[in-house]
């Protein structure tokens, strides 16, 4: 009988809402793997199939908000807290593996103690950080922060032992950077059966009482959630029924629900609250159209969403920002796009859905079987084959060939 690995997985967010940690870990433990979380929940266990999944509180604060100083120095803190938490962890159980999930990069090096007893380490790009940094707060392309970024990219890559992305689209925009020539693959935000069920048969627009259109996700700016409950605002006399559900996670939830407030209080509603991520499942049940907003920068373009993924596998109509992390995942008759950031346009895609059902509901059949071809159920075995590949390995490469790669 195959021995049971203790991994470490390292990430500067909630584990309760974060569900590409959760995905990644539960698969794990359901095959009776012992999970490590240095994150910024409570500290608490959760027992999964024949394993457990720890959850080690690391007192960083809040994720890391205001201008780039504020911003990295959360980065900071939190990664020399984590590093500790995981040196101890790993004396205490001694660890087969740390996988650290961005951002920042940096994060590889708190399996630094466990590595150099010959732990492998993984960098798991859930996003690319130069271009996610630069956009955040208007720097140029090229700018000289943005370079300096690049370096930690490098190095962090050239620290682990493998390189994790969530699109192939991500994969290629590293390499152009030279970051994952020594193994690269990629594992896909697929939902994950265990949580949502199987895949929903595509669901019809209600004949009389209200349409409910779906936002869950990130309130920053960039995610154009305002532009979102501005289309529906101005859709009240033409679509008097549509109403929208908006369960943001992020410091921009005042701002967002003050914008609703001001526009349509009786017709959109923002959570309060971050909604956990094991409530996700019945808010996309009673929903009727999902929509994603996201604006379009250097960042946003790499972009293939959890949400949008979600609505999916649920059998919602999507309509959503014509971007082309979304356009090489999904065809042209599988969703309705618009242009991103234009109120108008969204409106109209809006209007078009709900004009016309039957169209609609094709258009989500054709998303789910679409979607069939990288469910989650292929990513889980990609993503565990890979660990038990690097695990049966476990021979973390030495200062010189580190060096040496980061050259």
């Amino acid at each position: 009988m195959t021995r049971p690995l203790t991994v470490c997985m390292v990430h500067y967010s909630d584990y309760h809402i974060d569900s590409r940690i959760q995905r990644q870990a539960r698969a794990l433990a359901e095959r009776g793997d012992h999970v490590h979380l240095v994150c910024l929940s409570p500290a608490g266990e959760e027992r999964v199939g024949d394993g457990v999944i720890h959850l080690h509180n690391v007192p960083a604060g809040d994720k890391a908000s205001g201008g780039p100083r504020a911003y990295v120095m959360g980065y900071a803190k939190f990664l020399a807290r984590a590093l500790w938490r995981v040196a101890a962890i790993d004396r205490r159980e001694k660890l087969d593996l740390v996988e650290a999930h961005n951002m920042p990069d940096a994060l590889t090096l708190t399996g630094l103690v466990p590595r150099l007893r010959g732990t492998p380490v993984i960098l798991n790009v859930h996003d690319t950080f130069p271009e996610l940094f630069a956009t955040k707060y208007g720097l140029p392309a090229d700018h000289a922060v943005e370079r300096v970024i690049r370096v930690e990219e490098r190095i962090s890559a050239a620290f682990s032992d493998h390189v994790i992305v969530v699109t192939e689209l991500a994969r290629d925009t590293l390499a152009a950077r030279g970051i994952g020539r020594d193994g690269c693959t990629v594992v896909m935000n697929s939902p994950d059966t265990a949580m949502f069920g199987p895949q929903r048969t595509p669901v019809e627009l209600p004949e009389d009482g209200p349409i409910r259109v779906l936002y869950h996700g990130g309130s920053a700016p960039r995610f154009g959630v305002d532009v979102l409950i501005r289309a529906v605002a101005q859709l009240g006399s033409r679509l008097p029924r549509l109403e929208l559900r908006v369960c943001g996670a992020g410091e921009d939830r005042a701002r967002l629900a003050e914008l609703a407030a001001s526009l349509a209080p009786d017709r959109i509603s923002v959570a309060p609250e971050a909604v956990p991520f094991r409530e996700i499942p019945g808010e996309l049940e009673a929903a009727h159209i999902g929509v994603v907003p996201t604006l379009e920068d250097r960042f946003t373009e790499l972009l293939l969403p959890v949400k949008l993924m979600e609505y999916v596998h649920m059998g919602l109509p999507v309509v959503a920002s014509r971007l082309p992390g979304i356009a090489s995942a999904f065809g042209d008759d599988a969703l309705l796009t618009f242009e991103p950031g234009s109120v108008d346009d969204l409106s109209a895609a809006l209007v078009a859905t709900c004009a016309d059902p039957a169209t609609a509901q094709a258009r989500a059949l054709r998303a789910s079987e679409q979607q069939r071809e990288i469910s989650w159920a292929a990513q889980r075995e990609r993503y565990l084959a890979l660990v038990d590949r690097l695990t049966e390995r476990g021979v973390a490469r030495s200062g010189a060939e580190v060096a040496s790669a980061v050259a």
